[in-house]
């Protein structure tokens, strides 16, 4: 039974015994980002590196890497945020996949906790890239939320309800909702910001009473959800490959 899931943690008989075992791995993706004066600077990594442990080890399977902080905008001009552009990120994704290519990858999940058509789009299109030129492998890249709702409503935001409870559930000890204030407030920000995509104000103004709605059982909710509709993704993936992909 596999025991160790973390990438970095493995010696080279766990690694090489991991991927004999299923050839699965995840990416968790985030961002360096401000996200409120309630939590921390590096939420989407976190919360999304949480969730794909979560999966590997209901799964009992796969590699989870480091996740990685290295992302499209997001606020920019925030303080604490770092941003990059898509031409570099799509040289270090696709070098990425390379790799775990090399070391027998079939199917792997990049899971971004980090939100904004300017993130998603470029990863989908990074994943699609790739799996052209190397059709024998799925590479599936979408946001945690994508697939899910709770209650109707698709757990997705910033720094509010859905982000504040997984944190709450992966990570208590950094979670500050007594810091949360409602209604106009006005942020820090960078000039002469590169990657400033979405030119956001410097205010934020979040009409919501996070103290009521942000639970660790909502964080714990919402991580099955989500963990289920990873499961089904990669179930899938896996039964879509033939056993020339799988070198059988």
């Amino acid at each position: 039974m596999q025991t160790k899931f973390k990438y970095e943690e493995m010696i080279p008989a766990e690694f090489l015994e991991a991927v004999a075992t299923k050839p699965l791995f995840f990416v968790p993706a985030g961002l360096l980002e401000w996200h409120g004066d309630h939590l921390p600077l590096g939420t989407d990594g976190l919360k999304a590196a949480g969730l794909c442990l979560d999966v590997a080890k209901k799964m009992q399977c796969g590699i989870v890497l480091p996740y990685m902080y290295f992302g499209r905008p997001g606020y920019s001009r925030r303080v604490g945020t770092m941003t990059f552009s898509e031409g570099c990120l799509m040289t270090l994704f696709t070098e990425l996949f390379y790799q775990l290519k090399k070391m027998g990858a079939k199917v792997i999940v990049v899971l971004s906790g980090h939100y904004g058509d300017c993130q998603i789009d470029f990863l989908k299109k990074t994943a699609i890239n790739f799996m052209q030129e190397n059709p024998e492998i799925r590479v599936l890249a979408f946001p945690e939320y994508e697939g899910v709702t709770i209650d109707g409503i698709v757990p997705a935001d910033h720094a509010k309800r859905w982000e504040t409870s997984l944190m709450m559930k992966y990570h208590p000890n950094l979670v500050h909702v007594e810091n949360f204030k409602n209604g106009y407030q006005e942020i820090a920000c960078y000039e002469n910001v590169p990657n400033d995509f979405y030119k956001e104000a410097n205010f934020w103004s979040p009409e919501q009473d996070l103290k009521a709605l942000a639970s660790i059982e909502s964080g714990d909710r919402t991580a099955r959800e989500i963990v289920a509709n990873i499961i089904r993704n990669i179930n899938m993936a896996f039964e879509g490959l033939t056993d020339q992909d799988l070198n059988l």
